[in-house]
């Protein structure tokens, strides 16, 4: 059983969606800087949607460990 192109779109936006909340937090109680913070989680979050897009459907393609 295969996913779309969309549903794996839709698994990134969500994940990425929780860990930028949580990493935001995270710095903004060690740096202070909300404004800062929000910042570099934009550009991560940007970098890591685009890779974790990729590697779902890479994966997609490998029949290793399907039944």
């Amino acid at each position: 059983m295969g996913s779309t192109h969309k549903r794996s779109l839709t698994k990134g936006i969500i994940w990425e969606a929780s860990m930028f909340i949580l990493a935001t937090i995270i710095i903004y109680i060690w740096s202070g800087n909300l404004v800062g913070s929000i910042g570099v989680n934009l550009f991560i979050l940007a970098i890591k949607s685009f890779l974790y897009y990729v590697n779902e459907r890479a994966w997609k393609k490998i029949k290793w460990g399907k039944i």
